[in-house]
């Protein structure tokens, strides 16, 4: 075998995490509410001493690393990550395998997220550009890094507490699911905001060949890969500084063709990630973008807010601020997710987490923190009859001391 790793994590815990997800979809509840955050890779880097660079040397090192990442969290790390012996990997470049597609470089800082440099400079451009092929830019090369990860996988020997086989499974082979909208942002800059206020035909344009090319890639990669998928994602940070009539102007039309060809038939088939304050467009993301989840959304929604627009009818799944699960006490992250808890969990449907991104040098503090508020929690009161019941007792908060 050329990899071999041994994880430490009690296989009741892992069980007892896929029954607290499951239910996440039914707007249910097992024993708490779930907790999950977005670690990325650049969380890991420095814990290994690693620039964020090495990460994308090439796609054994990568490969590696994400097992050594995943090691790390699921035995450090208190959340509801690990679901079974499978561990997950998968050709990852942050948030610019769309834009490097359509002809964006791409700019690999030490220690920052890779960014796509914008280039499109006038709405003449968009008239230029082509759609690409399913495999130009990083479309190509994560086709070519899933095959080999694939046979990777083949040679690593995986257990759990040192008696257990588990398994390496490379993720089923996928675009990074930015929005459209977002694509066009990194394709060019502040110009597209600009384009969509006096030369709204022009976005349009931009915007449906990012769309075409999008759809062209991912129906590829699903015929190379036809395995199941569980659900379907995207992403529209950018578009949260917009209105409402803007968002359903420039976003949903597109979105919608996206959810529709690959959402469909999904409990979760139309899960949004937005950063940043959106609560002005939470009523449109609801009626309008028609999403089923909202996924690692921004620390600046109140809890409230988001309770009550979208309680009881989009999973929701955040939102506590990552400065302070970086820099806060234990106490202000534990009242942090009291507050986010006492709001968000009695519609169901609810999981614990960042808002978004967990900063690089975050302490386990936060996290076992946020791991005991919710379990000193427990179960909500249910806030709605028509949502399923719970099927263990609500502990009182908070909890009674000896």
């Amino acid at each position: 075998m050329r990899f071999s790793i041994d994880i430490e994590y009690p296989l009741e815990e892992m069980e007892a995490s896929r029954r607290r997800l499951e239910a996440w979809t039914r707007f249910a509840y097992v024993d708490r509410v779930p907790i999950m955050y977005c670690l990325e890779p650049r969380y890991f880097t420095p814990l290994f001493g690693l620039d964020y660079q090495e990460f994308f040397r090439d796609v054994e090192t990568q490969f590696e690393l994400q097992l050594r990442f995943a090691k790390h969290r699921i035995e450090k790390i208190p959340e509801d990550f690990c679901q079974s012996t499978d561990i997950v990997v998968y050709p990852y470049f942050d948030n610019v395998i769309t834009a490097s597609a359509f002809g964006a470089e791409i700019h690999y800082p030490d220690n920052e997220t890779l960014q796509a440099v914008p280039y499109m400079k006038s709405p003449e451009d968009i008239d230029r550009l082509a759609v690409p092929e399913p495999d130009a830019g990083l479309w190509g090369t994560i086709r070519r890094w899933w095959t080999r990860m694939r046979e990777l996988g083949e040679e690593t020997e995986l257990t759990f507490n040192g008696k257990s086989r588990g398994r390496v499974v490379v993720a089923p082979l996928t675009d990074a699911r930015l929005g459209p909208h977002m694509v066009a942002v990194d394709l060019a800059g502040e110009n597209f905001y600009l384009w969509m206020a006096e030369r709204p035909e022009k976005a349009h344009q931009l915007l449906g060949k990012i769309t075409a090319g999008m759809v062209q890639a991912e129906d590829t990669f699903r015929r190379i890969d036809p395995r199941p998928r569980g659900g379907f994602g995207l992403a529209e940070d950018s578009i949260q500084i917009c209105s409402p009539a803007m968002y359903e102007e420039f976003c949903v039309p597109y979105d919608d063709m996206l959810y529709q060809r690959y959402g469909a038939g999904f409990a979760n088939g139309r899960g949004m990630h937005m950063c940043g304050d959106s609560r002005h467009l939470l009523d449109s993301l609801v009626h309008k973008g028609r999403i089923s989840s909202f996924n690692v959304f921004g620390y600046p929604v109140p809890p409230k807010t988001a309770a009550a627009v979208m309680g009881g009818k989009v999973r929701l799944w955040g939102n506590i601020n990552p400065m302070l699960l970086l820099n806060g006490t234990a106490g202000d992250v534990a009242e942090a997710a009291r507050t986010a808890l006492e709001a968000m969990a009695g519609r169901g449907g609810y999981m614990l987490g960042d808002g978004a991104n967990v900063c690089p040098g975050t302490p386990l503090e936060s996290f076992q923190a946020l791991m005991k508020a919710a379990e000193d929690f427990g179960l909500p009161d249910r806030e709605d009859s028509r949502l399923p019941e719970s099927t263990a007792p609500r502990p009182s908060w908070p909890p009674k001391r000896p």
